[in-house]
């Protein structure tokens, strides 16, 4: 049991609807597990180097709710927020990330609903990961009801870029101009190292062929 759903705060918003992001968390950890179980069965390197997950405060999801205009209590949560579950993956490599998002999307009961490519398409101050909205089929005491979730995929890199950047803004607001460029120049250079370590693999493994 997740320490959310033991939370009674947590329980006192969510109310049953905890239990199911619950399995919806442990379902989708379970099928990323299953993807590098099949990839080293096959002699593959493994796509996830680590796999973490959250379930979104009452209080930010209170915040969100109402900063979109929608009711705050727990079925509209559940209903007009996809996010109240989240998993986040960690790759070593750039290249992993596409894969495994290609994996997740080929599992037969997860259907992908909606994609945001951040690392192609990076945010202003420089963001960079690789977000998936996916449903998938969830039972919990005999009721199978269909759960959305968010799925973010990055490297170890941009995750320890974006750490960071989570930190400043939570001590201060960080929204001025010359602030945001070095954030921004901070995740070009990071992605230099992305790029330069996928590059080192690559010679690796043609040299061991």
């Amino acid at each position: 049991m997740l320490k959310e759903v033991k939370d009674s705060i947590y329980f006192d918003y969510y109310k049953e609807n905890l239990f199911y992001i619950e399995e919806v968390i442990e379902k989708l950890t379970e099928r990323i597990h299953e993807i590098d179980e099949r990839r080293e069965a096959r002699g593959k390197r493994k796509l996830c180097d680590n796999v973490r997950y959250r379930i979104k405060s009452p209080e930010s999801m209170k915040e969100k709710l109402e900063r979109r205009g929608f009711a705050t209590d727990a079925a509209s949560a559940m209903k007009n927020v996809y996010d109240a579950a989240g998993i986040r993956i960690m790759c070593p490599y750039m290249d992993d990330v596409y894969i495994m998002a290609r994996e997740l999307s080929r599992c037969s009961d997860i259907r992908v609903l909606e994609i945001k490519d951040y690392i192609r398409n990076p945010k202003e101050n420089g963001y960079r990961s690789y977000h998936m909205i996916v449903e998938t089929p969830v039972l919990y005491n005999g009721e199978t009801r269909h759960v959305v979730a968010e799925v973010q995929i990055r490297t170890i890199v941009m995750n320890s870029w974006a750490v960071a950047e989570h930190q400043l803004k939570y001590k201060k607001d960080v929204t001025d101009e010359e602030s945001v460029a070095l954030l921004k120049r901070c995740a070009d250079e990071m992605l230099k190292i992305d790029y330069s370590m996928m590059k080192i693999r690559n010679m690796m493994e043609k040299t061991s062929n």
